[in-house]
């Protein structure tokens, strides 16, 4: 996240930032097999409006469909 794009602070990005590792700590210690990662990223989507998430995830997923 870059803290020019956002209106943010330092202190108010680093703030976001602390509680988002807070909640990603919290859904893995519910569900220890998923990925740090993806749980950060989905936390992040469902913080941005329904359509704006759905043109990241198609650009997240894109590699994954591509055959090798």
């Amino acid at each position: 996240m870059s803290v020019k794009n956002t209106g943010m602070s330092e202190r108010q990005a680093a703030r976001w930032a602390r509680r988002l590792m807070e909640d990603v700590r919290a859904v893995l210690a519910q569900h220890p097999e998923a990925d740090p990662d993806t749980v950060r990223h989905t936390l992040i989507l469902l913080q941005k409006p329904p359509l704006e998430r759905l043109a990241r995830s198609l650009i997240r997923g894109r590699p994954l469909a591509q055959p090798k």
